[in-house]
């Protein structure tokens, strides 16, 4: 927030590729990109993950060693490129912060994959955004949508963890991140409070300000002040 980059997708997606990296300096291993997949399967009713040559089941994925997980950032304008050659594993993430998804793209990065890594028998796209974006109807069988909710819930039990030795550092950084997500969604209770009783004391000029407030310039209602 200081930096003013907490709304841009391009830091957002560096902070992930950390945290999906097994050799990442938060010294977690695989634990979790193998957290960020299994809501792969949650949302799909634990259905295997298939391909044209294998399946995998959610008990042979828990048994997957991603130890040589390769992280892609923008390749061919894919956010978020995870690939794990002794697994055969693929994952395609396209995050989205404030943007929307633009025609045709989801399609495009899909049929890229489907030429450039077709020796990997798993291949799972993935469409992350802030507001839980719907998924072309067109691309529906293929993307599974995501929000940044699952990520938020996989942090707080990361910091809630009695068997993962988790730094000083790197849970200094994960609680950070968790209150960007929380603002960024508006469930920082704490600002909410804030705002509650500052539009309370001040009510006569925060109405006024909302009544003249250039809302046409952004589209959207300031923060909190439709609720209040």
């Amino acid at each position: 927030s200081i930096l003013r980059v907490d709304h841009k997708e391009l830091q957002h997606s560096n902070l992930l590729a950390w945290l999906f990296d097994p050799k990442g300096t938060h010294n977690l291993g695989d634990h979790f990109i193998k957290e960020f997949l299994k809501l792969y399967y949650k949302e799909f009713g634990y259905k295997d993950l298939s391909s044209s040559k294998t399946r995998l089941s959610v008990f042979d994925f828990v048994e997957l060693d991603l130890s040589d997980l390769e992280i892609k950032r923008e390749y061919q304008s894919i956010d978020l490129l995870l690939l794990s050659r002794q697994s055969k594993l693929c994952v395609v993430i396209e995050n989205k912060v404030r943007a929307q998804v633009s025609d045709g793209q989801l399609r495009r990065y899909r049929e890229l994959i489907e030429r450039e890594y077709s020796t990997y028998d798993h291949r799972v796209y993935m469409l992350l955004a802030l507001d839980g974006q719907s998924i072309p109807d067109e691309e529906l069988e293929h993307y599974l949508s995501i929000s940044y909710v699952s990520i938020r819930k996989i942090i707080e039990k990361v910091l809630q963890s009695q068997t993962l030795a988790v730094g000083r550092n790197t849970r200094f950084v994960l609680e950070q991140y968790l209150q960007t997500l929380r603002s960024l969604m508006n469930e920082n209770q704490e600002i909410e409070k804030l705002a509650a009783q500052l539009y309370e004391k001040y009510r006569p000029a925060f109405d006024l300000v909302y009544k003249y407030a250039p809302v046409y310039q952004t589209g959207r209602v300031p923060h909190h002040l439709q609720d209040l």
